[in-house]
C-alpha cells in the first residue's frame, strides 16, 4: 500500500471543477470479474459463492489519466476496489492548494470511509493512469461484509495498515528535508509498484514534479532542486520523464 504523509506545501493552484466526474462502464463476464478478483490480496481466502455475490452487482469501470473518480465534499455512496493502475487521493485547501494523501494501487479500495460514517467524501480522487476498478453501490459493500467474515477482516487489515503507514510517514518525515523527504517517498513507491530496470527501479507510474511536489508537502520548484541533487549525488536518473532510484539506494 503506497501511503503518503499529512504535509501541507505551498504548491499550485488546482482547479478540478473544470473537468467533471467521469466513469466509462466495460461490459465484462461475472467470471472475469472473478478472477480479477482473486489476484487481489485484499479477496484472498474468499470463497468462490462469495465472490459471485460481490460481482455480481458491482460495476468494472475504466478511468483514463486525469479523469476524477469522486470529488471531496461529495455525498458518498459507492466506493471503488481498484483492479489495475493508480489513483490519487488529495485534499484542497481553501486557499486552493493541494495536498496529496496517498497512491492506490491494485488491490485497494478507495470510498470505503464514507460509507460507514454516512459523511461527504473527505478527499478527491483521480486516475494517475488508465485504471480500471469494480464500483460498489454502499448497501452492496455492506451486505457482502455482513455475509462475509473473511471479507471484513481482510478490509480491517487494509484500514490498519493504511493508519499505521500513515503515522509511522509522518513521524519519519516531521524534520527531513526536501531531498531526503522525496527520496523516501520514492523508495516507498519503487517497493511497492515499481519496475526492475537494469540499472534500478523505475518509478511507476511517471509522476509530474508538481504531483511530486504534493507528495512532499513543498512546492514544485523545490522538488526541482532536490531532484537535481539526488542526481548529483547518484541517487537517482532521470531519463525522458522517468525517475529511476539507483541500485545503491533500494
Amino acid at each position: 500500500m503506497r501511503e503518503i504523509g499529512l504535509q501541507w506545501g505551498q504548491t499550485q493552484k488546482v482547479n478540478i471543477a473544470v473537468k467533471p466526474a467521469q466513469r466509462h462502464y466495460m461490459s465484462t463476464e461475472t467470471t472475469d470479474r472473478i478472477v480479477l478478483l482473486q489476484q487481489l490480496p485484499l479477496f484472498e481466502g474468499l470463497d468462490y459463492e462469495a465472490l459471485q455475490i460481490l460481482v455480481a452487482e458491482s460495476r468494472h469501470c475504466i478511468y483514463h489519466p486525469g479523469d476524477v473518480v469522486f470529488y471531496q465534499g461529495e455525498p458518498g455512496i459507492t466506493c471503488h476496489i481498484v483492479i489495475k493502475g493508480s489513483l490519487r487521493v488529495f485534499v484542497a485547501g481553501e486557499d486552493g492548494h493541494e495536498l496529496s494523501v496517498r497512491i492506490l494501487g491494485a488491490g485497494e479500495i478507495v470510498g470505503e470511509m464514507a460509507l460507514f460514517e454516512n459523511l461527504p467524501r473527505s478527499a478527491n480522487v483521480i486516475a494517475l493512469e488508465t485504471t480500471q476498478t469494480l464500483e460498489l453501490d454502499q448497501d452492496v459493500l455492506l451486505r457482502c461484509l455482513r455475509r462475509s467474515p473473511t471479507l471484513a477482516l481482510g478490509l480491517l487489515r487494509a484500514m490498519s495498515e493504511r493508519l499505521r503507514t500513515t503515522t509511522e510517514d509522518a513521524e519519519r518525515l516531521a524534520s527531513l528535508p526536501v531531498a531526503e523527504r522525496l527520496l523516501l517517498r520514492l523508495q516507498r513507491l519503487a517497493q511497492e509498484s515499481g519496475r526492475r530496470v537494469s540499472d534500478g527501479v523505475q518509478i511507476v507510474p511517471p509522476m509530474t514534479q508538481q504531483e511530486l511536489a504534493t507528495l512532499v508537502g513543498t512546492s514544485r520548484e523545490s522538488v526541482n532542486r532536490a531532484l537535481v541533487r539526488l542526481r548529483n549525488q547518484g541517487k537517482v536518473r532521470l531519463d525522458g520523464g522517468w525517475i529511476i532510484l539507483l541500485n545503491e539506494t533500494n
